[in-house]
């Protein structure tokens, strides 16, 4: 029988529109200080919403994914045999190209062939998070790289902005009363994972389907209820031992709504603190899972809890413990980050801080 060991993420990079590296994402998600702007990589004129959080100065998308490989596997201490032994498992938009894309940009890292792509929309990197833990507690691999990235482009615009999903007041409020939508993102993120003591340990992970609809999410919560039990389940936590929860309210009535069902039918009336920071860094759809994990990571190795930006109000729909008026010190070293997607797809991460 394999042995089971720990699990823990050892290098990171981060890059999204609130600038790179990981004191810049945590000094704006403590403040709420938003990085959301008119789009202008791209002409949006004839769009209903013009406002997404874009970064400045980026290289292309394969550029600056294996910049973000090389600073984690820094990060991390791997030496180039390290690498060559480390499978990248890469989360990204699906297109005809892109696993000769992944393949060389494991060339150009000195990692190994890319044993894994995830193109399962907004639950892409959390489930490619979930996989590699998996696989390295088993002892199948010592090491995994988990790199993931979205640079908000014209096509994916135009669907989400024809759907009107996203917000016609350029803010996004998670859980508040008067939210009106999304608004996408940028996001480059890279984790090293390997068997041992890191940044914080990947704890449980957990990840089950709504079986409800092809668009709106079960009201009920029952699937992202699922998943959050079975990560719980997975570390032996109890519900009352978790500290924070970065959830994955996307700033939309009906799906904000439906994730305060599942904590509640988790968690009862007394939810841990939550807070959702796409309010300041946006929806980074297939990275938006690595991001918000490195985020709570950051968040909770500091003592210091991210602030529910854009608040307006109560929602008696959402009634959750949210934190509002500045940031908080966990109340234990579990945090939970979740995920949801279009079809019903949850993935819920839970992490101990070093």
């Amino acid at each position: 029988m394999a042995e089971v060991r720990p699990v823990s993420i050892t290098g990171l990079s981060i890059l999204s529109a609130l600038g790179r590296g990981g004191e810049a994402q945590l000094a704006a998600a403590l403040s709420g200080s938003a990085a959301f702007g008119p789009v202008r990589r791209f002409d949006a004129a004839g769009r209903r919403v013009r406002t997404a959080a874009t970064a400045a100065d980026v290289a292309p998308l394969q550029d600056e994914l294996a910049s973000a490989i090389g600073t984690a596997c820094a990060e991390a201490g791997w030496t180039g045999a390290d690498k060559a032994a480390a499978p990248l498992f890469l989360a990204a938009h699906g297109h005809p190209g892109l696993s000769g894309d992944a393949r060389q940009l494991a060339t150009r890292t000195g990692v190994a062939a890319p044993n894994r792509i995830y193109t399962s929309a907004c639950v892409s990197a959390s489930t490619a998070i979930a996989d590699a833990a998996s696989l390295i507690k088993r002892g199948e691999y010592d090491r995994i790289v988990v790199a993931a990235g979205y640079l908000v482009e014209p096509g994916q615009y135009a669907l989400f902005d024809a759907g009107r999903a996203l917000s016609t007041d350029d803010v996004v409020r998670p859980f508040s009363l008067g939210r009106q939508g999304l608004l996408l993102g940028d996001a480059v993120v890279a984790m090293t994972l390997q068997a041992g003591d890191g940044l914080a340990e990947v704890a449980g992970w957990g990840r089950a389907g709504d079986a409800f609809h092809p668009c709106q999410p079960d009201p009920e919560g029952k699937g992202l209820a699922r998943a959050i039990t079975a990560a719980l389940g997975r570390a032996a936590v109890a519900p009352d031992q978790v500290g924070y929860i970065n959830a994955n309210a996307t700033g939309t009535k009906f799906s904000d709504a439906a994730e305060a069902a599942a904590l509640q039918r988790v968690f009862g009336q007394d939810t841990p603190p939550v807070s959702s920071t796409k309010a300041v860094h946006g929806h980074a759809l297939e990275a938006s899972g690595l991001l918000e994990l490195a985020i709570t990571v950051l968040a909770l190795n500091a003592g210091k809890l991210p602030v529910n930006a854009g608040y307006l109000g109560p929602d008696p729909a959402c009634p959750l413990d949210l934190v509002l008026d500045g940031p908080r010190r966990p109340g234990t070293s579990y945090g939970l980050s979740l995920n949801s997607a279009f079809g019903g797809a949850n993935t819920a991460l839970l992490v101990r801080a070093a």
